[in-house]
């Protein structure tokens, strides 16, 4: 389709496009707004291309674009909430395609966007006027020119706007979309935020500092309390990190630095009234500060109503204590997880350090003595064993983020945060969210340094190893153990109890409601689970966990059909208990339970074809090719003389003097310098094989047999089968090797190469021994490749 016909195209869907917004009721609008929207795609070229007055075509799509725009911004000064509405979203979307063609010309989009804010519209176009209006200002982020004339006139009237609703206790969903949109404009213009940075911060610190369980009476509440949503609180710790950036130029990074301090110092004092119960081992360091608590203020319920360094409301009570800690160690991961516009210099020496002493803190037992302050009545103590568990689980929280974000910079810290870990979890792992968080947190450490831990540090994880395996295969524990009750209980019973078991509806009900098992609402808790197993057979060196504990993992895995912890212990077997022998593997089961899996392929069926690389295989491709040319002419100039050259080339001492005299074939003579009884002869083929003599094969059988007891007795014979020789024989004697090569119409040339006995090979190496009562008169002289030596065959 040529360039014309596309513009014709588009230009007919937007004519069309512009007809059913004229054409159809505005009441009726919102219900045809997606099919328009999805037509809006296909004009993306026409949208965001300048139109000249050029061409004909040129000036059709420019008065159909002008169209479209003044219908947009006559919607948007509609008297319905239903016209305002579709014109919102549609001018989102085409935002979204026209680019900087049309972003150039959205100031009055802008203004009747933000003149929707003020009116009292409900809350969803109010949230779709926030997010399109954040959009407009984050594409212009890169037009000096736009940000000139749209963003920096328009940018102030919006955040007062957005205030002005937030002071008015709005719904969750638009206050969390104010809120987002401040986080993401704040870093791109800080210079506009600072004049309310001062009004943000109030704000968000009732928001932060939120404490439902207070026992504060509502005069002495807030006016300004906010009952917000974990989103809500989630997206103001975003925008609260953020606040630092309005600081002046080059002071953001310091700034941030003293808010950071600041939270810490603030956690360290709600800490110290919360925990004043408890007697603490743990004692502050040089960057902590001391202890703010006093005897005469144990009598009373535990608060803080005076003056906060964060400006934080005040509270009352453990429980709301345990809030007010559990949402400044959220902001703390906020600080540490966010990111910041400048570089900032964090210090995570104290932060350990309130880990540390959060860990501490862990619920008394036998295993764990706990000191209490008399002072303390008992039932702040046991609301303190009720609060305790969510406070861990912050801290631990901590402990994953910092492993994530700093990376390889704590690989000296992994083991002390590992120990502190499994220390909370001994004491606490009947709590889910417990378990939950520390499945999370071992996981990011295993994986990221889990082959430098030591063996001392992995084997305390085979409690929370063996845990992990119980909660993936918990839902089958509970379904079998049920059915075993129900059958020991069936069997016990008579036939009259087990036929009323039959007719009791209660009986189904009960076994149903089993089988699914207590965990089965917990879907974090299986997922971290689950994504806990494979990193333990991945990271872990197989030679640190026990054998009880890798059977564990591998039947769990097994029963589960989780095929990445299978295919992870298929990749790292368990070290082998007997030598040479490996241990067994699950590879088999894998490949059958997921016979149709790719990467189970790959394991199964390895390297096939053979990986070569590139200069070898060439290689190889020319050498075969060479062979295959070469291959006949080699099989009719082949001959003894070249495999004999080449293997006396070892040869300590070697003279030349080839003789090939006319009407010869190629012979070989060897001469053995072994006693008056023995003499060696031997025929080599051309194949390399021993040949039977012509002159043996054309005599009578007395000299075939003789020959072949010659053969019998030779030593050489006698060493090949593993026999020893005489004494007389021990010694290496030295052979003379005595080579013609004969050729018809040729020079005759002699060769004799005298080298050692021990030089030569097995097959050429022989001679022939005769037994000491026989005579000398069947002594075979030299024998020649393609001659008769015997005298009958001469004559």
């Amino acid at each position: 389709m040529s360039r014309a016909d596309v513009n014709a195209s588009e230009l007919s869907t937007l004519k069309a496009v512009s007809f059913r917004l004229s054409s159809a009721p505005t009441p009726q609008l919102p219900q045809q707004i997606p099919a328009i929207a999805a037509l809006l795609a296909n004009c993306k070229s026409l949208l965001s291309s300048a139109h000249t007055s050029g061409s004909k075509t040129s000036s059709e799509a420019s008065v159909a674009v002008h169209k479209y725009r003044t219908l947009l911004a006559a919607l948007l000064q509609d008297r319905t909430v239903q016209g305002r509405w579709s014109a919102v979203v549609l001018i989102k979307s085409t935002i979204e395609i026209g680019g900087w063609e049309t972003l150039q010309k959205c100031l009055p989009w802008v203004r009747g966007l933000l003149g929707i804010l003020s009116k009292p519209d409900p809350p969803s176009s109010k949230k779709l006027c926030i997010i399109t209006l954040t959009r407009i200002f984050t594409l212009t982020r890169d037009f000096p020119t736009l940000v000139r004339e749209i963003t920096t006139p328009s940018l102030s009237t919006f955040i007062q706007t957005c205030l002005q609703i937030v002071s008015s206790k709005p719904p969750n969903g638009l206050l969390q979309a104010i809120l987002g949109s401040f986080a993401q404009l704040l870093p791109r213009h800080p210079t506009v935020f600072r004049t309310y940075a001062k009004q943000l911060q109030q704000i968000l610190a009732h928001i932060i500092g939120e404490t439902p369980s207070s026992n504060l009476s509502q005069e002495q509440r807030h006016s300004t309390s906010l009952r917000v949503s974990s989103d809500v609180s989630e997206s103001a710790r975003r925008l609260f990190v953020q606040l630092p950036c309005c600081a002046p130029k080059g002071a953001s990074s310091e700034e941030w630095n003293a808010v950071y301090r600041n939270l810490l110092l603030n956690i360290h004092q709600v800490a110290d009234r919360v925990f004043r119960a408890v007697i603490e081992d743990w004692k502050p360091s040089q960057h902590t500060a001391a202890s703010t608590v006093s005897g005469h203020t144990l009598d009373a319920d535990v608060c803080n109503q005076d003056n906060d360094t964060m400006e934080l409301p005040p509270w009352l009570g453990i429980y709301a204590g345990g809030e007010r800690l559990v949402s400044l160690l959220q902001l703390l991961d906020a600080f540490l997880v966010n990111h910041t516009t400048n570089s900032v210099v964090v210090h995570v020496g104290p932060v350990l350090d309130l880990i540390t002493r959060l860990t501490s803190m862990s619920l008394p037992s036998k295993q764990n003595l706990v000191r209490f302050n008399n002072p303390v009545t008992k039932d702040e103590r046991e609301s303190l064993w009720n609060i305790i568990p969510h406070i861990h689980v912050s801290a631990i929280e901590i402990l994953a983020t910092l492993s994530k974000r700093f990376n390889q910079t704590l690989f000296s810290v992994d083991t002390v945060v590992l120990d502190q870990i499994m220390w909370v979890f001994r004491s606490e792992r009947v709590n889910d969210n417990v378990r939950t968080a520390c499945y999370v947190a071992v996981a990011d450490i295993l994986y990221r340094s889990g082959p430098t831990i030591p063996k001392s540090s992995i084997e305390p994880l085979a409690t929370l190893i063996r845990n992990c395996c119980d909660d993936l295969l918990a839902v089958e524990h509970t379904s079998i153990g049920a059915k075993h009750a129900q059958g020991q209980g069936e069997r016990k019973s008579g036939d009259a109890n087990q036929k009323q078991a039959l007719t009791n509806a209660d009986t189904f009900l009960s076994s149903t409601s089993a089988s699914k098992g207590p965990m089965g609402n917990f879907l974090g808790l299986q997922q971290a689970a689950y994504d806990l197993l494979p990193v333990i057979l991945s990271s872990v060196p197989p030679q640190h966990l026990p054998d009880s504990v890798r059977t564990r993992i591998d039947r769990t895995a097994i029963l589960t059909k989780h095929k990445d912890a299978m295919t992870a212990s298929v990749l790292n077997p368990p070290p082998s208990k007997k030598y040479g022998k490996p241990a067994a593997s699950i590879l088999p089961l894998l490949a059958r339970s997921f016979p149709i899996d790719a990467e189970v392929e790959a394991l199964l069926r390895p390297r096939m074809p053979a990986i070569l690389r590139g200069k070898q295989e060439l290689e190889l491709d020319s050498d075969v090719e060479d062979g295959s040319m070469e291959e006949p002419l080699e099989s009719e100039e082949h001959f003894v003389g070249e495999e004999l050259d080449t293997l006396l080339e070892s040869a300590s001492q070697t003279e030349l003097a080839l003789t090939v005299p006319p009407d010869a074939a190629p012979t070989i003579d060897t001469t053995s310098n072994w006693p008056s009884s023995v003499s060696t002869s031997q025929v080599i083929e051309s194949d390399g094989s021993p040949a039977v003599d012509e002159a043996s094969r054309n005599n009578g059988p007395n000299k075939r047999q003789q020959s072949e007891e010659a053969i019998v007795l030779s030593p050489s014979k006698r060493v090949k089968v593993g026999t020893k020789l005489d004494a007389s024989h021990s010694e290496p004697h030295p052979v003379t090797t005595t080579l013609a090569v004969q050729d018809l119409g040729q020079s005759s040339v002699a060769a004799v190469v005298p080298v050692q006995s021990d030089a030569l090979p097995a097959f050429v190496k022989t001679s022939a021994a005769r037994d000491d009562g026989s005579d000398g008169e069947d002594d075979f002289g030299e024998l020649v490749l393609g001659q008769d030596s015997d005298e009958e065959s001469e004559s």
